[in-house]
C-alpha cells in the first residue's frame, strides 16, 4: 500500500534557504575563478550537505508520525533563520515498502521490511530583503539493506532540481540566474545513526546543471558537471568541469562550504 503525506519541515526549509543566499557569499573558491561555476558549486554543496543528513533516516526527514495515512497538511512557513524572510515551501512524500522477497508491505517493519522507494518533492518562494527565489526539488529514491538489525543502509536513484533567483548585491549591482539541473545517486552506503563515522562510506552522485546569469555586463550560460564521492571522512571528493575541490559535510550554515582538495 503506498503511503503519502504532505509536509512542511522547518530544517527543510531552512536548508533551502541557506543554500539559495550563500551563492552571493562565494566570492572565491580556490581552484574555481568561474562565478557561474562557483555558483554551481554552492548548490551541488548545499544539496550534498543536506542528503548526507537526510540519508541517515529511513524515510528521509524522518519516520512518518504516528499511525498515519493517507494526506496530511501543515500550515505555510513562519520567518526563521538568518535574516528575515518570507513565502512557503510545500512538500510530498510517498513511500512504498518491500520485503527481501521483493513482496509489498502495508506498513514499514523495522526487521522485515528491507527496501523502501520514496518519492520526495519541494516547491515553493522564498523572499527575503535583497532577493526572491523560486525552488522546485525533485527525487525518486530506493534504500536498500534494511532487513533485521542494519549496520548500514544503501541508497540509489535519481533527482532533479530547479532554481530561478532575482536579487541585488551588497554593491547595488542586480542580478539573477537560473539553475536547471539533475542528479544521478550510485551505491551511496550510510551507516546507521549513531555509529561512525557519521558520513557517507562509498558511492557517488553525479549532477548535471545548465545555470544562466544575468547581470548588466549581459547573459552567460554554462554546462557544469560535477561528481561527487564519498569515503567515510567529512571531506567528499568533488569534481566540478574538471577541477577538484572538497565539500565539507560538517558545514554548520553552508556559507563556505568548501576547503581546497588536498594535495592539489
Amino acid at each position: 500500500m503506498k503511503k503519502t503525506m504532505r509536509w512542511l519541515s522547518r530544517s527543510t526549509i531552512l536548508a533551502v534557504m541557506v543554500g539559495v543566499a550563500a551563492c552571493d557569499d562565494a566570492t572565491t573558491i580556490e581552484n574555481l575563478d568561474d562565478p557561474l561555476l562557483i555558483d554551481a558549486a554552492m548548490l551541488a554543496a548545499d544539496a550534498t550537505i543536506e542528503e548526507a543528513r537526510m540519508w541517515r533516516e529511513p524515510f528521509l526527514f524522518g519516520p512518518l508520525p504516528g499511525e498515519a495515512s493517507g494526506s496530511q497538511q501543515v500550515p505555510g512557513a513562519r520567518p526563521g533563520g538568518r535574516g528575515s524572510w518570507s513565502g512557503a515551501l510545500e512538500g510530498t512524500r510517498s513511500v512504498v515498502f518491500y520485503d527481501a522477497d521483493e513482496v509489498e508491505q502495508d506498513a514499514y517493519d523495522e526487521l522485515t521490511t528491507e527496501e523502501i522507494h520514496i518519492g520526495h518533492r519541494v516547491v515553493g518562494l522564498i523572499e527575503r530583503d535583497r532577493f526572491s527565489a523560486e525552488i522546485e526539488r525533485n527525487r525518486m529514491m530506493v534504500v536498500s539493506g534494511l532487513t533485521g538489525e542494519e549496520t548500514t543502509r544503501t541508497w540509489n536513484g535519481s533527482g532533479n532540481s530547479y532554481v530561478s533567483r532575482n536579487g541585488v548585491l551588497a554593491d547595488g549591482t542586480e542580478r539573477s540566474h537560473t539553475m536547471d539541473g539533475s542528479a544521478v545517486y550510485a551505491n551511496v552506503v550510510v551507516p546507521i545513526p549513531g555509529t561512525e563515522p557519521r558520513y557517507p562510506l562509498s558511492g557517488t552522485v553525479e549532477r548535471s546543471m545548465t545555470v544562466t546569469r544575468t547581470s548588466a555586463e549581459g547573459t552567460e550560460t554554462r554546462e557544469v558537471s560535477i561528481v561527487i564521492t564519498f569515503d567515510g571522512s567529512q571531506y567528499a571528493d568533488a569534481v566540478v568541469n574538471g577541477e577538484a575541490i572538497e565539500i565539507d559535510l560538517a558545514a554548520e550554515d553552508r556559507r563556505r562550504p568548501f576547503r581546497r582538495k588536498r594535495g592539489g
